[in-house]
C-alpha cells in the first residue's frame, strides 16, 4: 500500500473500534440469523488465511510501530444467494488526531477498461465466456510490515473477551 503520510500521524483507534463492536453485538443479539452469518464470515476469513489473530505478545511491526483498528459492520442482503451478508470495513473512521487510514492512503488509478470498451470486445466474437472469480478482492497480498495498519477487533459473543485480528 502506498501511503501519503507516515502512519505515525494516526492517533488512537482501538477504543472507537471496540465501541462500534459492542454496538454491532447488540444488533447481532437481536438477530440470530445475522449473528451466525457474521460468525461464519469471520471464521471463513481466518480459515482461509485472509486474517490472523494477534496475540498479546505480538508487537506492531518495527517498520511503523503503530496500529490502526478498523470498525466493521454487516449489510444483510437476503436476496443474494452467494453473499447474504456483506461485511464493510470502515477505514474512514477518524482517530484521536482526526486522521483516518483512508486519509493517508494513496488512491490507485483505474486499471480496468471502460465499460463501453468491454461491451464492444464482448460482442466482437461469436462465442463469449463469462465467469465469476470467487472472493477475488480478498486475494490481494498485503506486505507483512503493513498488516498492523489493517486490524479489527472481534469477539465470539456479546460477553466474550475481545480478540485482535489483522
Amino acid at each position: 500500500m502506498v501511503l501519503l503520510k507516515e502512519p505515525s500521524c494516526l492517533g488512537e483507534s482501538k477504543q472507537t473500534a471496540i465501541r462500534r463492536l459492542n454496538s454491532l453485538w447488540r444488533k447481532l443479539e437481536a438477530n440470530p440469523n445475522l449473528q451466525q452469518l457474521y460468525r461464519n464470515f469471520i471464521h471463513e476469513y481466518l480459515d482461509m488465511g485472509h486474517m490472523e489473530q494477534v496475540f498479546e505478545v505480538s508487537e506492531p511491526t518495527v517498520r511503523y510501530n503503530i496500529t490502526y483498528y478498523m470498525s466493521h459492520h454487516g449489510v444483510l442482503r437476503p436476496d443474494s444467494k452467494s453473499t447474504p451478508l456483506r461485511t464493510v470495513f470502515d477505514a474512514s473512521c477518524a482517530t484521536s488526531t482526526g486522521e483516518s487510514f483512508n486519509s493517508i492512503l494513496a488512491n490507485g488509478g483505474v486499471i480496468q477498461d471502460e465499460l463501453f470498451a468491454i461491451l464492444l470486445r464482448f460482442r466482437k466474437n461469436r462465442i463469449a465466456l463469462i465467469s465469476d472469480i470467487k472472493k477475488m478482492f480478498r486475494m490481494i497480498f498485503i506486505d507483512e510490515s503493513q498488516r498492523d495498519l489493517l486490524r479489527i477487533v472481534w469477539k465470539e459473543s456479546i460477553d466474550d473477551s475481545i480478540k485482535r485480528i489483522k
